[in-house]
């Protein structure tokens, strides 16, 4: 069995797809590098990211499957779920093997309802995000944390930048460490390494404090239900959210 290590990135995956095919590989694992551990046994090849050849398996899921295909496969794969890479790679061999066939429609197929259960949990998440994100003020800077179940950060960068256009923000993500900024004019990813925004202590109390005021203000006690409230607004989101501290 050959290991194929890649970076962890989405790209990098997609390389990863191509030399599958390139090198007429038949026996394959698609696994990140970080997350691997090497046996006696298997053979393992490290994945150097190519945007060309990325770009190349992507147009083709393109004219097969449609924009709504990508947006699956994408989906799917930020789903960072355990052997994910390799269900996405099944659905495209059977892609390339039946082209006039609508194979993303078949649910039972093990990799088909794998890769849709997965971007489906994906795309419930981000409307979660989207709901539930609260930029706090920073100077001229607005800054908000917030740590989804999944990788979904890529998925709803173009949300904020639509919605807040006329104002600098950085969204950031604590718990992969990994972050976008807009400086407005364009969105930036950046990680802690590279800016300081995700190690910033001290946030605007005043801008804290009128969110948690507004949600005293909204909130009747005698009408308090606890159970519809955790799942409206689930609990591992209350950490960031300013007027649930």
């Amino acid at each position: 069995m050959i290991h194929l290590l890649y970076d962890s990135s989405f790209e990098g995956f997609l390389t990863a797809v191509f030399i599958t095919f390139e090198r007429r590989y038949s026996q394959v694992i698609i696994t990140p590098e970080s997350g691997h551990t090497p046996t006696l046994w298997d053979e393992e090849e490290i994945v150097y990211t190519d945007t060309t050849k990325a770009q190349r398996v992507l147009s083709k899921i393109k004219t097969i499957w449609g924009t709504e295909g990508v947006a699956i496969v994408l989906r799917a794969f930020l789903s960072e779920e355990n052997a994910i890479e390799n269900h996405l790679l099944e659905a495209i061999r059977l892609m390339l093997q039946y082209p006039e066939a609508n194979v993303l429609e078949n649910y039972g197929h093990v990799a088909i309802a794998h890769i849709r259960k997965a971007a489906k949990s994906v795309g419930r998440e981000v409307h979660r995000v989207k709901e539930f994100v609260r930029f706090e003020q920073l100077g001229k800077l607005y800054f908000a944390k917030i740590a989804p179940q999944y990788d979904v950060l890529p998925l709803v960068i173009p949300h904020f930048k639509a919605r807040f256009s006329d104002q600098e923000w950085v969204l950031f993500d604590p718990q992969r460490a990994y972050g976008f900024y807009y400086d407005l004019k364009e969105v930036i990813s950046f990680t802690p390494a590279e800016k300081n925004f995700g190690k910033t202590a001290q946030l605007s109390d005043g801008y804290e404090q009128l969110w948690k005021t507004y949600f005293q203000h909204i909130n009747i006690t005698e009408r308090k239900n606890t159970r519809y409230q955790l799942r409206s607004m689930p609990k591992r989101y209350w950490q960031y959210l300013p007027e649930t501290k």
